[in-house]
């Protein structure tokens, strides 16, 4: 079902130009920077950011990126509450568990308290408001594809997306196109990666090469960083975990 959403036409083109493995890993990345900048910041003081905080929380990645922030009045602030939260949710199974009668019982009360600590891990804020830009980028590179000729020529020249991406963008391009238009698109990103998937598996190969006494005076020819390239072509950076479903 096509979908309006507003088009982010600047940094998408701007990602393009940077010549890199996959440009929306760069730009989640920044997304990601953005919302831990944001969560450690005044907003913690507004009353409708402490209840979300509160209620949601984040996922223990975006737990860790906040604990290492360097932000640690407004942190202390936020998990006061969250602690108090949490309280809520645990104090009754760790009542049941001190108050079970033989091991059984104190076994399935311990399971319910861990079980409870699971679900409160469940959602995450950062990961919410990543995953409203990525639904907005992916959206504006299916967008640009069909309508300006210039873009689409300069995006099958290019080194393209990470698959994790390349996923994420094909799922979202039926809200942006449909028939004939989402289907030429979905090929194309697809012969896009494959091409760039070897590509960069070359390159790798080409390392192992290096290696070799007889090579060693040969040029890299860029293949340098091949090994972590070859890593992040397929996993992707700056991926959305757990966003929160409301």
């Amino acid at each position: 079902m096509k979908l309006q959403l507003q088009l982010e036409t600047i940094p998408v083109w701007d990602g393009l130009k940077e010549d890199s493995e996959c440009f929306l890993c760069s730009l989640m990345k920044k997304a990601e920077e953005d919302g831990i900048r944001y969560y450690l910041s005044s907003a913690v003081m507004t009353p409708e950011v402490r209840v979300e905080m509160n209620r949601y929380g984040f996922c223990p990645h975006h737990s860790a990126l906040l604990a290492e922030g360097g932000k640690p009045q407004s942190l202390a602030l936020a998990m006061d509450t969250y602690y108090d939260e949490n309280k809520k949710v645990f104090t009754p199974h760790i009542e049941n568990v001190l108050k079970a009668g033989n091991a059984r019982k104190t076994m399935k009360a311990a399971e319910a308290l861990f079980e409870a600590a699971h679900e409160r891990e469940k959602g995450c804020l950062v990961c919410a408001r990543m995953d409203e830009r990525l639904l907005r980028y992916a959206y504006t590179i299916a967008s640009l594809w069909n309508t300006d000729m210039d873009f689409r020529k300069a995006l099958e020249d290019s080194k393209g997306f990470c698959l994790h991406h390349t996923e994420a963008l094909i799922r979202t391009a039926e809200k942006a196109l449909s028939g004939d238009d989402l289907a030429a698109f979905c090929k194309s990103m697809v012969t896009l990666l494959q091409k760039n998937l070897d590509r960069v598996q070359h390159d790798d190969w080409w390392m192992t090469q290096k290696y070799k006494s007889e090579n060693k005076d040969k040029p890299w020819n860029g293949a340098e960083d091949a090994q972590k390239r070859a890593v992040y072509k397929l996993i992707g950076e700056g991926r959305v975990i757990d966003p929160v479903r409301k």
